[in-house]
């Protein structure tokens, strides 16, 4: 037997067929409801585990027949006749017809089914947990990376600042041409810099944001796994760790005349291998979510086929967004627009055009023309989006801090 969404419930081992029916009856009720074991198990103050265990075929008592029928019924005239109905047949598994005993090997072929489910199921379990892990340590490491990056950014505005009050200097004293030759050199490299961090800032908090939305993804099939394993049971961050530097680089660094900048491009160097290494982390879990199919989702591929040519339902917006996330990420552009082009057009039938979500999918969308091959479409498209960011978003939002890079 299915439960909502695709879980499947344990077998019913019961003694009789009238338990039997009861546990069936119980459990179309529960199904019916559209409610987990979990939010049945906080509304009736009874465990998951002997919510599982009373449906699995084991009689219950008429208070757990009452409190079950009205958590799953909200209607009050149903929930009376379903309530008589459910009372009748537990009256009828109190006292059972006698029956002969189920077949020794029927019972084995169904515990070795239900024991293969359990495996399954945990071993998916599993894999969701761990997923939950590296996700939380990649949001972990791009929060710690965006406070690093904030700090480095306005150290390095006050060196530009400096250097170019120094520059004027030297250019006015005209004593020293070398001196001014080795400013300019650090002040150009300043600014370079300030430009690599301010890139590797939008880097950091693109993946933080997106790793909390997969955790947010995670969580839900974590949870909707840990139901699918009470059913089935029935009766029964520390800091950054960033690569070192390349070999004698620190020697290199005790013969330059620009200390700082050293520093400074060793600290950007390892702050883009820890972006790279996240970035991968957060694609391949991306890449697992999209290839396992979550319980009650639509098959990705119809859903894809069904984005391109006709409307997309609201429920189907999340996995319509990760494939277009995917298929960018995975270096295919031309689809990436295709997808967001349909995520677009039903943001704004859905939600409508000044939403803050149809925005920043409507960002995603230009950035990927722009890396498909239209590069001057992308830039007229960006110049039109980003009065609606900063009116919308507000001036300090990833998104909008994006879109006025790339007209810079």
């Amino acid at each position: 037997m299915t439960g909502r969404g695709g879980r499947p419930w344990g077998p019913i081992r019961a003694q009789s067929a009238e338990a039997k029916a009861l546990a069936s009856f119980l459990r179309a009720q529960v199904d019916a409801s559209g409610k987990t074991l979990a939010v049945l198990a906080k509304e009736t103050h009874i465990s998951k585990s002997q919510l599982s265990e009373r449906m699995a075929g084991r009689v219950p008592d008429q208070e757990f027949v009452t409190v079950l029928i009205r958590a799953t019924i909200p209607e009050p005239r149903l929930r009376e006749k379903r309530l008589a109905e459910a009372l009748r047949r537990l009256e009828a598994a109190t006292h059972p017809a006698p029956t002969a005993p189920p077949s020794p090997s029927a019972s084995s072929v169904e515990l070795a089914e239900l024991h293969t489910q359990q495996v399954e199921t945990y071993e998916r379990l599993t894999r969701s947990l761990e997923q939950q892990n590296q996700l939380r340590e990649t949001a972990s490491n791009s929060a710690k990376l965006v406070m690093i990056l904030l700090t480095m950014i306005n150290n390095l505005e006050r060196r530009i600042t400096d250097l170019t009050g120094e520059r004027e200097q030297l250019r006015t004293a005209h004593i020293d041409p070398e001196a001014l030759r080795q400013t300019q050199q650090q002040l150009t490299r300043a600014q370079e810099q300030e430009q690599r961090a301010k890139q590797e800032l939008l880097r950091a908090q693109e993946k933080q944001h997106e790793a909390e939305k997969l955790a947010a993804t995670v969580q839900v099939q974590v949870d909707q796994l840990s139901d699918e394993l009470d059913r089935l049971r029935g009766t029964t961050t520390n800091d950054i760790a960033v690569p070192a530097g390349p070999a004698g680089a620190s020697a290199e660094s005790t013969l330059t005349t620009d200390p700082v900048g050293d520093d400074i491009d060793q600290t950007l160097a390892r702050i883009t291998a820890v972006n790279d290494q996240d970035n991968q982390v957060l694609q391949r879990i991306t890449h697992d979510l999209l290839a396992e199919p979550s319980p009650g989702d639509v098959v990705r591929d119809n859903l894809l086929d069904n984005s391109l040519s006709g409307t997309v339902a609201r429920d189907n917006l999340p996995t319509l967004r990760k494939a277009a996330r995917a298929a960018g990420d995975t270096g295919n552009p031309h689809t990436a627009v295709k997808l967001y082009t349909a995520l677009f057009d039903a943001h704004r039938r859905l939600i409508g055009p000044e939403h803050p979500d149809t925005l920043v999918t409507r960002h995603r969308l230009v950035h990927w023309r722009g890396m498909a091959g239209d590069a001057a479409g992308a830039r007229q498209a960006f110049a039109e989006l980003l009065p609606d960011c900063e009116r919308v978003l507000g001036p300090e939002h990833l998104d909008t801090i994006g879109t006025r890079n790339s007209l810079a």
